[in-house]
């Protein structure tokens, strides 16, 4: 610029010295140019130096931004899943035809499972407990409608290393970690028909603090969220099946027969036999024992009555699966047996149990007897029923030992089996008892649930039973009798005329008798003859027709009661029908199991002769004053007798013999006397037109009486 500047001046005054300003200028331009060249030359390397780390610094911001956009959705799709329907499909609870329960017990480090299905021809089985028959249509619709609308809340963590702290590990996974065995979550598993998953969830702790809140995960997803469960579940063995063994009722039990023995079973002997036979009519009827000294013994009414109520209670604790080979009626079964071999595992699986099989009383092999190690019981109802129990073995061990019974090798040793089933309430969790194994996560109610530390449990032993069913005739009601057709009269027999008039016009027969009255009229001679014949027709005639209407009544009677007699024929016969049917029914389910009693229930059964009858009470001779008041109770003693309890006394006795004598004579003046006053009061009593008019019959009779009386 001031180059510049200098040379406008120069052109503006030419020729003209330059002055002192006009040169510092210059100079001062000079220098500047001089700088200005000399820092040219570097400014090039240092501004692309420049360029490059502004460019790096764009690259990395961009870098960074794209980073943190690629995250962003996957967080928001996380966060944005709170407070949605894990499930929000399923909402028809009776799809679910299936149920899978998986656990981990941490105690024995193993895995158990709980399962219950349906089959194709709509049979409801738990496969976990050997396709034991379920009764789950019910009970597994609650469950599912329990798990309908399960919401996520708020997320806890989004990272699988903090799954065992909240307790959702999966539990079926391949490979668990040693230190994750204690965060081992709960599955359960819903499917619909086509094996369809309805609903999936790994449930864990129970939020701290927290009442209904648990932690819960999807098991494709390793986000854990927090949600209210109110599941209404339990994997009890007895929750899912029908527990009554026997299914009767206290009133139906018409007969009881306790065969009480000892079998010695390496001698394969029995001893101490004592057969009590108990029986009644009706319900309403007292129990009678055979053989009872009714002099000295009478039947214990509460005994008996603790027994029945027992029987008809009686209750499933568990069951196994029994060997093939044996047919309901205790005979082998030769398609099943190919082999001594199977006979032999038949027995073995028997005598493991606490019974044995030996032949009939004939030696025939194919007429089996099963011998118990505990006796037996006959149970016989009034719909002709006759259930035999079999007692064997004490079992001993823990709920889920008891319930299923498998060893780890998938065999059953009888009372040192271990248990292979799920942990009846491992997965339920009730803090409350309304919770009705809702809750998981409480270890309290699991171990209380799973036998091991409530002592009632293991108070008794359980029991194993055999179980066979036979229909007998003879426990229903009496059959209907057939009535009798009556016989018509031999009166009405005697003329085809009499027989016809049963179902002819009256009209006719009157105009037969007509006709006869006047061939015997024609024929008489004497009026009074006559009369007399009249009578004695009429008379006959009156018979005759009395014979015919009792002979029509019973007729009628018989067609009534015939008809009453098919009908309840055919009712007795269709109780005959059905008792058949059902005794097959059972005997088909009661012969692929095993049955375990609580043992409690078996103390009641086992009942001795002694515990069913009691001493008479003896009645207590009346002492001395109470005979002395009876004595001096002259009022209900006739005199006869007093005077021959003062038979000692011969003169009293000759009073006492002379008085009656005149009582008598005095008796009979005062109904003398009576009867005169009788018939005047008679001969004067009016009649109802107002006339007094005298009766004769009463006199009469009095008269006759007074006669005798004196002529005796």
């Amino acid at each position: 610029m001031a180059t510049e500047a200098s040379k406008t001046d120069e052109q503006v005054q030419p020729g003209a010295e330059p002055s002192a300003t006009s040169t510092r200028e210059t100079a001062s331009a000079d220098r500047a140019t001089d700088l200005t060249s000399d820092s040219a030359k570097p400014f090039s390397s240092d501004a692309s130096r420049t360029l490059v780390f502004v460019a790096a610094a764009f690259v990395c911001l961009a870098i960074t931004g794209i980073i943190e956009w690629s995250s962003r959705p996957a967080a928001i799709k996380e966060f944005g899943k709170v407070g949605e329907e894990f499930y929000p499909e399923f909402t028809d609870p009776t799809l679910a035809s299936s149920l899978e329960v998986y656990v981990f017990d941490t105690e024995n480090v193993r895995p158990l499972d709980f399962r219950v299905q349906q089959l194709e021809n709509g049979r409801w089985v738990i496969p976990s407990h050997h396709n034991y028959p379920a009764d789950a249509a019910d009970q597994l619709a609650r469950t599912a409608a329990s798990v309908i609308g399960i919401r996520r809340g708020a997320m806890v963590t989004r990272w699988q290393a903090d799954h065992a702290q909240f307790g959702v590990v999966n539990p079926q996974q391949d490979a668990l970690n040693v230190d994750d065995i204690e965060g081992i979550g709960r599955r359960i598993i819903l499917r619909g028909q086509d094996d369809t998953v309805l609903a999936d969830y790994i449930i864990g702790n129970q939020a701290d603090g927290q009442s209904g809140e648990y932690y819960v995960r999807h098991p494709d997803e390793e986000e854990v969220y927090l949600a209210s469960l109110d599941i209404d579940l339990s994997t009890r063995f007895t929750d899912w099946i029908e527990t009554d063994l026997l299914g009767i009722e206290n009133w139906d039990v018409t007969e009881l027969t306790i065969n009480n023995y000892s079998f010695d079973e390496l001698r394969g002997e029995i001893s101490n036999r004592e057969v009590s036979t108990l029986s009644r009519e009706t319900s309403s009827d007292p129990w009678s024992l055979d053989g009872l000294d009714e002099e000295n013994e009478e039947v214990d009414a509460d005994a008996i009555r603790e027994s029945v109520s027992t029987v008809a209670s009686l209750s499933i604790a568990g069951v196994r699966p029994k060997q093939q080979g044996l047919t309901p009626d205790l005979k082998l079964d030769r398609q099943a047996l190919r082999s001594q071999g199977d006979v032999d595992r038949l027995q073995t699986d028997l005598l493991a149990r606490g019974f044995l099989l030996q032949p009939g009383e004939d030696g025939n092999q194919e007429n089996l007897r099963l011998i118990a190690r505990e006796g037996e019981m006959n149970v016989a109802t009034s719909e002709g029923l006759v259930y035999r129990l079999h007692f064997g073995r004490a079992f001993t061990g823990s709920q889920e030992e008891l319930e299923i019974g498998l060893t780890s090798t998938g065999s059953d040793s009888g009372e040192n089996a271990a248990g292979g089933s799920t942990d009846p309430d491992a997965i339920q969790a009730d803090e409350t008892p309304d919770a009705a194994a809702g809750e998981p996560g409480n270890q309290e109610a699991t171990k209380q649930a799973d036998g091991t530390d409530d002592p009632s449990t293991n108070s008794k032993p359980g029991r194993y039973v055999f179980v066979r069913v036979e229909f007998d005739q003879k426990y229903l009601d009496e059959a209907p009798v057939q009535p009798v057709e009556p016989e018509m009269p031999a009166e009405l027999k005697e003329s085809p005329g009499d027989d016809q008039t049963t179902e002819q016009d009256p009209g006719q027969n009157a105009g037969q008798a007509d006709k006869q009255d006047e061939s015997k009229t024609e024929e008489t001679t004497s009026e009074e003859e006559t009369e007399q014949e009249t009578e004695q027709e009429t008379e006959q005639e009156d018979r005759l027709a009395e014979i015919r209407s009792q002979y029509e009544s019973d007729k009628l009677k018989y067609e009534a009661d015939l008809q009453e007699y098919e009908r309840l024929s055919k009712e007795y016969q269709q109780k005959v029908t059905d008792g058949q049917n059902k005794a097959e029914e059972l005997n088909r389910r009661f012969a692929e199991w095993y049955y375990v009693i609580p043992g409690d229930s078996f103390d009641k059964l086992r009942l001795s002769r002694g515990d069913l009858v009691k001493e008479k009470a003896v009645e207590a001779e009346p002492d001395g004053e109470s005979t002395s008041e009876g004595e001096g109770n002259t009022d209900d003693v006739p005199d006869s007798n007093v005077s021959d309890a003062d038979s000692d006394r011969l003169g009293q006795d000759a009073a006492a013999a002379s008085n009656p004598q005149s009582d008598k004579t005095g008796e009979t003046e005062a109904s003398e006397s009576s009867g005169s006053k009788k018939e005047e009061k008679d001969s004067s009593e009016p009649d109802k037109s107002g006339e007094t008019k005298p009766k004769t019959d009463p006199p009469k009779k009095d008269d006759q009486k007074s006669g005798g009386k004196q002529g005796r």
